[in-house]
């Protein structure tokens, strides 16, 4: 049945491609921050992985994996995952974190999800996710290599990861590694994840979870030198750099210091075998 709605229009409208020219390899520059961002999210990584139910018996394709934030914790409740992604050194993080957690059911795998065949680059898994990646934009082919559920996860109207680097470097003429990003709309947001899904004939589910980045630190100076190393603050900036941190700042309990900083995220999936006729 044909869409009254062109929401993959919206879709490209709400996630706008990159500007030409723009490094072909922005993700290997990116994957020591990022590994860094989700050694903060792990706690609240669980709030999104939980949302949906995951089998011992489950087989698990992560696309886009990363440094492997969704890859290592799914693989404690799966048989197993396969990591996918186009970076050398996001997926050389990825193995580390999965050994740092000792586990081993885990298959990290250098492949171009955009080009990737079904039976040929890779099989049918039971659950298939895309977070914040680049699955995202196919959501019929995401659901074609899927038996049980498709997820998708992604911020929910809220702060990501650019914006909040952006929040931490404000005026210190220093770069953040993540673009500035557009205002937000909110007529552009998870919604319209979900009618592309609705008109692809699923029903999907949606939850929407406390998301964040965290720390413990010492002392303030120890958290100004860790978090500086998310972007680059000439020396003659740090008391600005120290001003925005200190926002997200708060003691603990055990006399040391933490940085907190809350978002939001929404958790869609869908059984991809129960597609609806009318």
């Amino acid at each position: 049945m044909k869409p009254l709605i062109n929401w993959d229009e919206l879709r490209k409208i709400s996630m706008p491609p990159r500007p030409p020219g723009e490094d072909d390899n922005r993700w290997d520059h990116a994957a020591a921050m990022y590994n860094q961002m989700a050694a903060m999210e792990k706690s609240y990584t669980l709030n999104q992985i939980n949302a949906f139910d995951a089998a011992p018996t489950d087989t698990v394709l992560d696309i886009g994996c990363g440094p492997g934030r969704i890859s290592v914790p799914m693989a404690k409740k799966a048989q197993s995952v396969t990591a996918i992604d186009t970076s050398e050194k996001m997926l050389g993080y990825c193995k580390e974190n999965a050994a740092k957690a000792d586990v081993h059911n885990l298959n990290a795998r250098l492949l171009d999800w955009k080009s990737a065949v079904l039976g040929k680059d890779l099989e049918q898994h039971d659950i298939v996710i895309a977070c914040r990646s680049v699955g995202m934009e196919d959501l019929a082919k995401l659901s074609s290599f899927a038996r049980k559920y498709a997820v998708v996860i992604a911020w929910a109207n809220a702060p990501c990861i650019p914006d909040i680097l952006n929040d931490l470097f404000e005026g210190t003429e220093g770069e953040s590694i993540p673009r500035k990003l557009p205002p937000r709309d909110r007529r552009l947001g998870y919604n319209v994840m979900y009618n592309i899904v609705y008109d692809l004939g699923y029903d999907p589910n949606i939850k929407i979870v406390t998301d964040g980045f965290t720390k413990d630190f010492a002392n303030r100076e120890e958290a100004y030198a860790d978090l500086r190393q998310l972007g680059n603050v000439p020396e003659e900036r740090m008391d600005r750099f120290r001003a925005n941190v200190d926002k997200w700042l708060t003691e603990n309990e055990h006399g040391g210091i933490t940085f907190r900083r809350e978002t939001k995220t929404f958790v869609m999936w869908w059984e991809p075998n129960s597609v609806r006729e009318d």
